[in-house]
Formats: structure tokens, sequence, C-alpha cells
């Protein structure tokens, strides 16, 4: 079983880079205290030469946290953006690197022949100083430095021998640019695909390039510094699949890969240095005892990814689609053509990957040390884990220092004094051989240890390989649709097919995240950014009150948030001009921000939580949630003070309004009133909440819903103009005596009010709504609830779910009248019209099956009924048909306004009630006879 250990950098070499960051932060004049950690939670940034991968977004995004005018001068200069920003482009600051390194590397050893010039040994305090220089400079681990035994005239000459060596590699080297090292480096693995199944093994096969390199393209500064990492084997099959798999995936998905019975090839190539086995070689190594130690320098230089926009498909790839698409047009009209089909796609996904990967993936390279034991004794393997450990040691120190074993020796540890003269081992209970080997993936084949070889592979990216691929897969399908829509006569359908038949071959769900209309929705987005890019701030409230329509559009068109989410959020341009209107308003401490918070709010809650790269997210949901001073003195704690805030708005807006102001201060205008009443409202409900009257917070949210008043964000969803403050003075302020009169006589009955008010409350000239009438009958329920009193309750619930509005209303003012009886003698009468009803629908029915004296026989079973006819004695009359003399005669009754005179003449009077209320009876049909 392999296990792991990380040994991180050296941490006087982070203290150096540290001191010259705040160094070149000082030069132009910027404060350390304050940038130092600006530059490393929100980049990265921990060094000076990380500065070099620095791009104009990121700059933008420094120039957003800036306190003064001038720091935006002072960051341009620190960062030196007319330098090219691709790191293909930027190769002078590593060999800059190089050459200071080997600047202060000769200083050091100068001094120290100096030092040994004058007879001093290393034991010495001035000796061991410039010691310390020289190593620091060359970058060598404390552990692998010579120990006190190698003379210091010994110490001198192998540096020198470096020196010269970084010399000559450093005028020889030569640069890719970023697209073709992408294109070159590892075979081109990065545009591979991945056909993502059940099986580990298929992360690690090789596959054909799925992508093209994107246009603009360029790579970007590491995100981790150089690791040592140690991993232990304990057979040479998980060994050599280790190996395998870090070429192919990396450090970071080899939890991903098992080797276990997978019967895969264990030729393992790592870089240039290639090392294979034969097929009885690979079986003696199974069947014998076997130990490996492996210690890995990790070096990253540079970082790819891809935005899932940037995404493109090969031409090959397109080639074999289009294939694909002709013979999904034959197979359309003829089903005997899906087997091929299906082969088809099997041998693409084979061949190209379903999958392409965004990354991040990494470049740089690996240098590997490997002791390795075997056929030992089970009973020894921890003696033999000691002596492996040592050896490796002993070789690594050798390999920095240039006296270690050479590559490829076998080591005998028990007569060993080792061909070092500063390392000396006995051990007299094994015979155990030790095979010292080096593997490397990037960096110069023929740099001879890891000083010569790191050189080589900083000074020229033509060395550098991938080195890690964190894995962030996108489907074939969906890059079909995103990118390739107009190279095919169906996308659609191509990208159905594909996914399809993916599930089918891997029994792995998929889904096409992109319909039609989802794919239109994000060009729409697409076009919008695009836009945005150009904004400044200038209208804050009216910019966002646009992106708050934006986003509600784009969501109830999708019926989801994930194109705000995925597409906008994202969008580096809307951060920052977001960015920009909080840093607007906090540079203006008179500007009023509530409806901007509010407006921001609605814009980032919850969405923003579900985005990982808005690295300034955090700050600005801060600022959203810190209470500002002038909202605190905003108190409101009575109904008639909330009244004067109203009154005074409106009477501020109307002479604004009729003086002969340009529209841009009338808009100004409103925007201010808008603001007054949004902050006394929230003052005043929060005041109702606290002191626990939910009656009067539904009045006032009702009649406020009724001008646009948003319960979700506690905003008006427009400016509110001279109509709507006339309304909201108008109806609160009646609407409130109204209640408080009724709730002195009746409790029912100003409840009853209340909820009437709740339903009908508009400024429109139209009726409110079904729909919306639905929402505020919840609204009512929310905050009255269980406070509801019998009678109001009763109304509520008797119409089931499916109110009538109209005779809910009727019977609210019913109520508010006083006569709680009158609506349960509508219900009644309801519970009569919906028997006729029902016996209507059934007469329909059993026509068509029997005669009608059959039907008026089956009508009249229901005995309840014909008992009400009976005594009516309308049992002649109805159910069977009425004549046109009949309908005349009850016609002549109804003009006049008369009694009955007796009592067979109350059927008639009767049935005359049911035409003027039920509009059934009115549509009765008459036959001529």
């Amino acid at each position: 079983m392999a296990t792991e250990k990380c040994i991180p950098d050296e941490p006087q070499t982070r203290r150096r880079r540290r001191l010259h960051l705040q160094k070149m932060l000082t030069e132009v004049g910027l404060s350390v205290d304050y940038w130092l950690p600006k530059l490393q939670e929100n980049l990265g940034v921990s060094s000076g030469q990380a500065l070099q991968y620095l791009d104009k977004r990121d700059l933008q995004n420094l120039k957003s946290q800036t306190q003064h005018a001038w720091e935006k001068k002072a960051l341009e200069k620190l960062l030196d953006l007319s330098q090219p920003n691709s790191v293909a482009e930027l190769q002078e600051t590593p060999r800059e690197m190089i050459k200071n390194r080997q600047r202060q590397a000769g200083q050091a050893l100068q001094a120290l022949r100096a030092l040994q010039s004058e007879g001093k040994h290393r034991q010495e305090e001035a000796v061991r100083r410039k010691g310390a220089e020289l190593r620091q400079a060359m970058e060598i681990p404390e552990e692998c430095w010579p120990t006190a035994e190698v003379s210091l005239k010994d110490i001198t000459e192998i540096m020198e021998r470096h020196l010269s060596h970084m010399e000559r590699t450093l005028s020889h080297s030569q640069k890719l640019s970023d697209g073709d090292l992408v294109r070159w480096a590892s075979g081109g693995l990065v545009l591979q695909g991945i056909y993502k199944t059940n099986h580990p093994r298929s992360l690690i096969q090789k596959r054909e390039e799925l992508l093209s390199v994107p246009k603009q393209f360029s790579l970007a500064g590491p995100v981790h510094g150089t690791e040592i990492k140690t991993k232990e084997f304990s057979s040479f099959q998980e060994q050599a699949m280790f190996t395998q798999t870090i070429e192919r995936v990396g450090f970071s998905s080899t939890p991903l890969v098992k080797g276990e019975g997978w019967g895969l090839s264990l030729e393992a190539g790592m870089g240039h240095n290639k090392q294979t086995e034969s097929e009885d070689n690979y079986q003696s190594h199974s069947k014998q005892t076997y130990f490996c130690s492996a210690r890995f320098s990790y070096i990253p230089l540079a970082t790819c990814h891809f935005h899932i926009n940037d995404l493109e498909l090969s031409q090959a790839a397109l080639q074999e689609l289009k294939s694909i698409e002709e013979i999904l047009e034959q197979t359309t009209h003829h089903r005997d053509g899906l087997p091929l089909l299906r082969h088809r796609a099997k041998n693409f996904f084979h061949r190209f990957g379903s999958h392409a990967n965004q990354g991040p993936v990494h470049l740089g390279g690996i240098y590997c040390w490997k002791a390795i034991s075997e056929g030992f004794k089970s009973e020894h393997l921890a003696d033999v884990k000691q002596q492996a450990e040592e050896s490796l040691n002993i070789y690594i120190m050798g390999s920095y220092s240039g006296f270690g074993v050479k590559v490829g020796a076998s080591v005998n540890i028990t007569n060993s004094k080792s061909k070092t003269a500063f390392y000396s081992k006995t051990h007299l209970n094994s015979q155990t051989k030790v095979q010292l080997s080096v593997a490397k993936i990037g960096g110069p084949a023929e740099a001879d240890g890891i000083a010569q070889w790191t050189a080589g592979l900083v000074a020229s990216n033509q060395t550098w390989s991938v080195i890690d691929r964190e894995l962030q897969l996108v489907p074939i399908w969906d890059i079909i649709l995103s990118s390739h829509r107009t190279e095919f006569k169906n996308a659609l359908q191509l990208a159905n097919c594909l996914k399809d038949h993916y599930t089918a071959l891997t029994e792995l769900a998929a889904q096409i995240q992109e319909g039609e209309e989802f794919l239109t929705a994000r060009k729409e987005a697409k076009l919008f950014l695009e836009n945005v890019k150009g904004w400044e701030v200038s209208d804050p409230e009216e910019q966002l009150r646009k992106l708050v329509d934006f986003m509600q559009t784009l969501s109830q068109k999708i019926k989801s948030y994930d194109i705000w989410i995925n597409t906008c959020l994202i969008d580096w341009d809307l951060q920052n001009f977001l960015i920009n209107i909080v840093n607007f308003c906090k540079n203006s401490p008179t500007y009023k921000t509530h409806f901007i918070k509010s407006q921001l709010c609605s814009l980032l809650e919850p969405h923003v939580y579900k985005v990982t790269n808005f690295p300034q997210a955090q700050s600005i949901i801060q600022w959203i949630n810190q209470s500002e001073s002038e909202e605190e003195l905003v108190k409101i704690t009575s109904f008639s003070e909330f009244i004067n805030t109203l009154k005074k708005t409106h009477k501020y807006l109307m002479e604004e309004s009729f003086k002969t102001e340009p529209p841009e201060r009338v808009e100004e205008a409103k925007r201010m009133a808008t603001y007054e009443v949004t902050t006394a409202l929230s003052s005043f409900l929060k005041y109702l909440r606290e002191t626990q009257q939910p009656d009067m917070q539904l009045l006032l949210l009702s009649i406020a819903t009724g001008v646009g008043y948003q319960l979700v964000n506690s905003i008006f969803q427009h400016l509110l103009g001279c109509d709507e403050l006339n309304f909201l003075l108008d109806q609160m302020e009646n609407n409130e005596h109204k209640y408080q009169e009724l709730k002195n006589i009746c409790n029912y009955r100003a409840q009853a009010f209340l909820v009437l008010t709740a339903l009908r409350a508009t400024v429109e000239i139209t009726d409110v709504s079904t729909e919306e009438k639905g929402q505020r009958l919840t609204l009512i329920q929310q905050h009255m609830g269980s406070l509801l009193s019998e009678e109001v309750a009763h109304v509520l619930t008797k119409h089931g779910e499916h109110h009538d509005w109209e005779r809910l209303e009727n019977d609210l003012r019913l109520l508010i009248e006083g006569d709680y009886k009158a609506t349960t003698h509508s219900l009644q009468m309801d519970e009569v019209k919906k028997q006729l009803q029902s016996l209507c629908h059934e007469k329909k029915q059993t026509y068509k099956q029997q005669g009608n004296e059959n039907r008026t026989k089956e009508m009249i079973e229901n005995g309840h009924f014909l008992d009400l006819l009976q005594r009516l004695g309308l049992d002649n009359y109805y159910p069977k048909s009425m004549h046109r003399a009949d309908f005349h005669l009850i016609y002549k009754t109804s003009v006049y306004n008369s009694q009955p005179k007796s009592e067979k003449e109350l059927p008639f009077y009767f049935l005359q009630k049911l035409l003027m209320l039920d509009y059934g009876l009115r549509h009765l049909a008459l036959n001529d006879d």
C-alpha cells in the first residue's frame, strides 16, 4: 500500500520571497500592511515573481480596492503591464530569477573561497553563515547540505561546477508560445478527451485530441509552490501503476485510479527517461517480495484552465461528428441503422473521449528518486524499509551536492562505506541490496542531478510536461450546443443522440443542460454582459434596477437561476461593476445606500454562494449587512408618525414635479421619495413585528403591494410617482381609520374588512388578477393564521381550494355589515344550486343512453331533491323540459314589483330568482312545441 508524506517549501526561501515582494511594494510607494494581505488573499500572490503572471483583469481587481487615486498608477507600475501577459513571453522573469540566484551564489562562493584561503574551517561561524547563504541561493534543502565531514574545498569545487552549468543552461534556453506549449506538452495531453465510465482505468488511457487551442489563449502562473512528496509501494505492480497514473492524470487524481486487476501494460515512460519491463520480469516481480520508496520533487511553473465558453472541438473530432450526423439522418427513417449508429458513437468515445477537461492543468516537471529492494524475507520488511530510507537520503543529498551515488548504481548496504566520503552506514543483520535510480517527468534529459535539472526546467518551457490534472469534466454534447450549433444541421438532435448512446454504453445517467430555450436565454445573457462591460458607476440605483429586472426576466424564462449563477455572476466585468458600486458608496458618506443594498442583496443572495470564482463576494455581502447610522436614526413607532412621513414625501415630490425642472431632476426626486418611503415603511414594519401587531402589518403590506412593493426583497419594484404616493397616503390613512372603527365594534367585522382590503388593494384601474389574489390570500394566512375569527375563517374556507373570488368578496362585505347569517344562507342556496347543476349534468349523460322517460325516472330517484320539488310544486315542470309558455309566464311575472298572491305562485317566483342568480338556468335550451 502506498503511503505519502509532504515536505513543504523551505521556510527561509518563503521568507526571502516575501521580503522581496514587500520591497517591491515599498519601491512604488504602496503600503505593505494594506496591500500585502490583499495580494495574498485575493490573488494568491506571495512572492514578487508571481506578479509576472497577473493580467489586466487582476489589475482591475486590485484597482477596485484602492483607497486613493494615485494608488492605481502605483499598481500599474508594480505590475508593469507594458510587458506581454502570457507565460511564454514572460519567461524573461524566471531567467532573471535564475540570474539573481546565480549572482547571489557567486558572491557567497567568492566569500567562502576567501575564508578558505585564510585557513578557516567549516565549524567557524563566518563559514557557516556564508555556507547558508550559498545553500539558499542554490535552493538546496538544509537536510541535503553536506555534513561537517566534507571539507570546505570540496564544497566550493562542487558549487562552482553547478554555477557553471547554470550559465550554460541559460545561454541555450529556447521558448514556445503558450498555444504551442499546450499543444506539445506531454504529447498534447491537455487537449485530449476523457471517456468517463465506471472503470477508473479509462482515466489514464490515451485518446486523440478532443479540443483545439482556444483563440487568444494564455497560460496563468502556478497556483502551488514546489513540494517534495514521499510514497512507498509494496509491489512492483502498484509502483508501475502509480507511475503511469501521474503521467496521465497527475498527483491530484491518483486516488481515483486503482491498479488491482486491471491487466494494464506496465510500460511507464517518465519524460525522456523510459523504464521498460518485459512480461517475464513483471511476473517475476509480482511473485517475490518487493519494497520501493520514492521521493518526488513536484515543481509547477504554469497553469492552464479553459473557460466553458472557450471550449472548441478539434477538426478531427468535428469531422467524425459530422459523419455520425449523416448516419443519424438516415437512421431517423430506417430503424435498422441503429446498430451502426451505436457502433460509431462507441468508436468516437474510445477515440476522442466523452468529456473534455476544463482543468486547471498544471505544467512543470517532477524529479523522482527511487530506492528499490526485492527478494527479501517478509519478516525483514521493517529493516528493509529503514535501509531503503537511509540509502534514499544519501542518494538525494548526493544529487543536490554532487557527491552522491551515480544513477542506476546498486548499493550493498552490508559492506559499503559508500562512494561518498561523508556517509558511512553498516548493517550486519541483512545482505539486502538496494537499487537506486532517478526518473523524470519534464526537464532536460541530459541534466545530472536535481540542481542542473531544475535550472534547465525553469530556463526553457520546451521541457515542461503535464504534472497534474484537476478534473472538471464537460460532456461532448454540451460543447456541441454551446460552441458548434451552426456547424451541424440539427445540433440538438445530435447532442441527444450522443447522450443517449453514452448512457446505454456506460450505464451512467446523463442529461443535456442546455435546451433551445436555455441556449437562447444564455445568448441574451452574453449580449447583456457585453453591454455591462462598458458601464461606469453613474446612476447606481437605475443601473442596479436594470440588473435586477434582467435577472428576474432571465429566471422566469428558464424557471431557474442557473444562467444568472453560472454565466452572469462568474463574469469578471459584472463582478467589477458591483465592486465599483460598493466602493462608490463607501467613498460617498452622504449617499443613501438602503436601496442600493437591497438591490445588491437581490442580485447576490443566495446565488453567490454557488459561485466559486468571485473573490470579492464576501466583502460585498459584509458591506450589505453592515448597519448604517442614518438607518438606525429612522425609527418610526406610531402610525401617525408614518403617515406624516408619507405626507412630507408626497409634498416634496409634488413640488419637484410641478417645477420646470429637467426630467433628470424629477427622476432624482422620485428616487429620493422612493428611498424615503421604503426606509420609513421598513422601520415601521420592524416596529410592528417587534410589538406583535400582525393585523397592522398585513394592512400596510397589502396596500404597499398594490403599488409594486416586493415582499421578498422589501423594495418597490418601480420608482414611486405622485399617483402612487397619493394612493398609499389615502388608502393607508382611510383604511386604518375604518379598521380601528370596526375593531371597536366587532372583531370579525374588522377582520373581514382587513381581508377584503388585502385582496383588492391596487393602484391600477383593473382588478387584481386571480393569481395575485391567491398570493395575497397566502399572505393573509401567514400573518393572521389562527388569529382569524371563526366567522372570517368560515367564509375563507367554505369555498374550497378553487375560490369564486366574486362570491368570496360578497360574503366578506356581508360580514363587514355584520350579517353573518346571510353568509350561511348563501351557503344553503349554494348546495341547492349544486344539486340542480349535478342533475342537469346527469340528465345530459343519461339522455344518450335511454329515452326521455327513463332519464326523468333516474333523476327523480334522488329522494331529497324530489321532496324539494314536490314541496315547491315544481315536479311537473322540472326536471322535465319547460315549455316556452312557462318561460313567458315567468318573464311576465318578473316585470312587476309585486308579491305572490297565493302559495301556487311561489314556485314561479322561486324559479325567477334562480334565473337571476344562476347563469346556467339563464341559458336553458327551449324547443318549439
